[in-house]
């Protein structure tokens, strides 16, 4: 047993190092909690976004597809300057398998582009993954133009603005009162 004259040195000898430690072992622990956070809201906002086509993230596996479509041209797309007053459906490739039906759930792989600019704001093929959504939760574009379309089809829609966002603007990459172009190309109805 230490001297009595020892213990109160000791005493505080503990508390400060004890000072130094507990900080250390709650950083240790909060970064470890931020981690697991981030993990979980990833793999949430996977999930949450295939409601919408738009907001796709593109920071999947892009070792198939290493040139980005974003910011590029769109392909075979000429950009034009009038306003689009309304909605314009190509088939390109014409599927074989199941219809889409208007409200269903469907898997598809697209691109995006500006009609004034052709430049293209999002792709899924630069995420490497299909979206899957219902037709019910996406612009009325869309809901519109991608119904009557059969598996392995490929469709271009050419949308006015009041059929996608209008005047609001969902990401820095449309601008309000955009009309946009976007090949789709259905893999399956759910």
């Amino acid at each position: 047993m230490p001297k009595p004259d020892k213990l109160p040195t000791r005493i505080f000898s503990i508390l400060i190092v004890l000072l130094f430690l507990l900080p250390i072992v709650f950083s240790a622990g909060f970064i470890v909690w931020q981690a697991t956070q981030d993990e979980d809201q990833s793999a949430s906002t996977a999930v949450n976004t295939t409601a919408d086509p738009t907001k796709q993230s593109n920071t999947g596996d892009t070792s198939m597809n290493e040139t980005k479509l974003a910011g590029n041209p769109l392909a075979n797309f000429t950009p034009i300057s009038q306003p689009v007053t309304e909605l314009q459906s190509t088939d390109t490739v014409v599927g074989t398998g199941q219809e889409a039906q208007a409200g269903a759930n469907v898997t598809v792989d697209y691109t995006g582009a500006l009609v004034a600019s052709g430049v293209v704001f999002e792709s899924s093929l630069d995420s490497g993954r299909p979206a899957t959504f219902g037709l019910n939760q996406v612009i009325e574009g869309w809901q519109k133009g991608v119904p009557g379309m059969k598996v392995g089809g490929t469709r271009r829609l050419v949308i006015p603005a009041a059929q996608a966002y209008g005047s609001s603007s969902p990401s820095s990459s449309i601008p309000a009162n955009s009309d946009l172009v976007f090949d789709i190309t259905l893999k399956s109805v759910n």
